[in-house]
């Protein structure tokens, strides 16, 4: 009789999926944070700005040309968005396979294709696709991505985020802290790696760092 109970449960169960539909959970939105919590971001997200506008402002250290060093004054951003701030697993990859980015001048790197990110914006679930470097030297988790305000408030090009694996395998991803490639600057000293189509977002990402005025691109 027990047995007979738990397979009417599961019937029941299966009908009601066919029924109304079984899908899988959302991926997680953006971070909740109390107000104390929201003030300590917020200045932690000034600070690590302006220490970016020091290194830029070091003559030994900036990325700048000598066309955009006189006057300069800091970098362009969005005022930080909350909306834009999450934290989520990262889903590793069952093989991590090596693949080839494009350059912005069209030649190619290696990078190997360590897990993604899963997030819920604007009521629908997004991915995008990690990595790490193919080459010897120390490892990093990069994420590079583009969206809709490319070629109008931010580069053309698309941005990158930094992203830091902690002891739980989650990943803080802030779009707050994404930051424009150094051919945004100087396109005639670098040559940055292009976000690959798969991390291209079709919406607004008003967040992180903007197109700098006077610069070329």
């Amino acid at each position: 009789m027990r047995v007979s109970s738990v397979l009417l449960a599961v019937v029941c169960l299966l009908l009601s999926c066919s029924f109304l539909g079984c899908g899988k959970e959302p991926a997680p939105g953006p971070m909740a944070m109390e107000p104390a919590e929201m003030e300590r971001w917020e200045i932690a997200l000034v600070e690590w700005r302006i220490e970016k506008n020091e290194d830029f402002m070091d003559g030994a250290s900036t990325p700048l040309p000598e066309t955009l060093r006189p006057g300069f004054e800091g970098l362009d951003y969005y005022f930080p968005a909350a909306e834009f701030r999450f934290r989520l697993p990262l889903v590793k990859a069952a093989h991590e396979d090596t693949v080839m980015l494009t350059k912005r001048k069209g030649d190619q790197v290696p990078y190997v294709v360590v897990g993604t990110v899963n997030f819920r914006h604007n009521d629908a679930d997004h991915a995008l696709t990690v990595y790490g470097p193919a080459r010897p030297g120390p490892f990093y988790h990069f994420l590079p991505f583009s969206d809709l305000t490319n070629g109008e408030t931010t580069y053309p090009g698309g941005r990158y985020i930094d992203l830091e694996l902690d002891a739980d395998g989650m990943v803080e991803l802030d779009f707050n802290k994404s930051y424009n490639p150094l051919c945004a600057y100087n396109p005639d000293g670098f040559n940055c790696t292009q976000p690959p189509p798969e991390n291209r977002l079709g919406f607004r990402v008003e967040a992180g760092e903007k197109l700098l005025t006077g610069a070329t691109h």
